[in-house]
């Protein structure tokens, strides 16, 4: 299981996922703290230099600071080996831009090929924005290819999309729109696996101020908007209760919490205490026992997808999006894409058959799940 802790900024995200992985070694688990971003500061919560790869710093417990720019490369020379095409392009690894978001999906990517090696995985993947920047991609790279080429297989194929191409595709090297066309497929295979809630969950990690709340109101569910599952809330860091000269920032997380309840009853809710930081392995396990006193830091596998895409005979679209104010919501239909927006996030989301070809679409939120299905009558 990947457990990936982002939240809205500040040392929080990484001291709950240090602690988390802390507390899953010393249960007896195999566990990893990887972190992935410009900063790394998690190495200073477990006491230890950057590691470039795996590297054990406890008993069940490794440490690995991925490298986005690394990671790059290596992805680009396994294309370049494998496309002929871009065998022949002069350029190399060191030469590619970071497209924003990019270093957070190739992190994941990898971490997925190496959760069988381990209990838990956990990622600090620092504010939120990084994490659906990464998700938005393949929808970006879909838009560009219907655009230029249209679509001519996998999600989304359309033979009029093609006919409005911009670029003239009989004039171009069949193999080489080919390669495009199935690296769009490929990378939206990916990003569906990658949310698979059986493998990897989110835990948000909520400062405890007015703006932190804000944020959490936009950026939760926009985070399932894309997929993956939002499966705890952690609050944090907390200013002790009793100290008169803290009273106007102890009464404002209080209703920050209050509010945190009300419009996530439905999610765990953990808390954070605000402490010095640990800079070593045991300390990190102590704060993680404070952070799950129920001793569940594993998640359970059972989960329903916050995203659910369904064909005929039932063809409809279901999002979980709690907390997401009306205001806040906003639909759009173009062509066979329904365009889902969650405050200043949007999703671009491939409607199945049965909803496509100018079906006309009535959309209606149950609760905190929106659901889009053919309008009758």
């Amino acid at each position: 299981m990947i457990l990936i802790f982002v939240g809205s900024g500040g040392g929080a995200t990484a001291t709950a996922a240090a602690a988390t992985a802390a507390t899953a070694a010393a249960a007896g688990r195999r566990a990893l703290i990887a972190s992935v971003g410009p900063s790394h500061s998690i190495h200073a919560l477990v006491g230890v230099a950057s590691a470039t790869a795996p590297h054990p710093i406890a008993p069940g417990l490794d440490f690995w600071t991925l490298d986005a720019l690394n990671d790059l490369s290596a992805v680009w020379g396994e294309l370049r080996n494998r496309v002929s095409t871009l065998a022949n392009l002069p350029i190399n690894g060191d030469e590619l831009p970071i497209i924003p978001g990019s270093d957070l999906f190739l992190a994941v990517a990898r971490l997925r090929l190496m959760a069988a090696n381990y209990d838990l995985i956990c990622l600090d993947a620092g504010h939120h924005d990084s994490l659906l920047r990464a998700l938005v991609v393949p929808d970006t790279f879909r838009w560009v290819v219907r655009l230029l080429l249209g679509l001519d297989r996998g999600p989304g194929r359309s033979s009029a999309s093609i006919s409005r191409a911009l670029l003239p595709s009989a004039l171009m090297p069949f193999d080489w729109i080919a390669q495009v066309q199935d690296a769009r497929v490929q990378l939206e295979h990916l990003r569906d696996e990658t949310v698979n809630p059986a493998a990897l969950r989110v835990r948000y990690v909520l400062r405890p101020d007015r703006s932190g709340l804000e944020e959490a109101l936009n950026a939760l569910p926009a985070i399932q908007l894309f997929g993956l599952l939002v499966e705890q809330i952690i609050a944090g860091p907390l200013l002790p209760e009793g100290v008169l000269a803290l009273g106007p920032l102890i009464a404002e997380q209080r209703q920050v919490l209050a509010d945190v309840a009300r419009f996530w009853g439905g999610l765990p809710l953990r808390r954070l205490e605000a402490a010095a930081t640990p800079g070593s392995v045991p300390g990190l396990a102590t704060l993680g026992a404070a952070l799950y006193p129920d001793g569940q830091v594993i998640p359970t596998q059972d989960a329903v997808p916050p995203l659910r895409v369904v064909g005929p005979p039932d063809p409809h679209v279901a999002i979980d999006l709690p907390g997401l104010r009306r205001e806040a919501l906003g639909l759009t239909v173009s062509g066979d894409e329904l365009i889902v927006r969650a405050g200043p996030y949007r999703r671009h989301i491939l409607m199945p058959e049965g909803l496509r070809d100018g079906t006309a679409i009535r959309a209606a939120r149950q609760g905190d799940t929106l659901i889009v299905r053919p309008r009758t009558g």
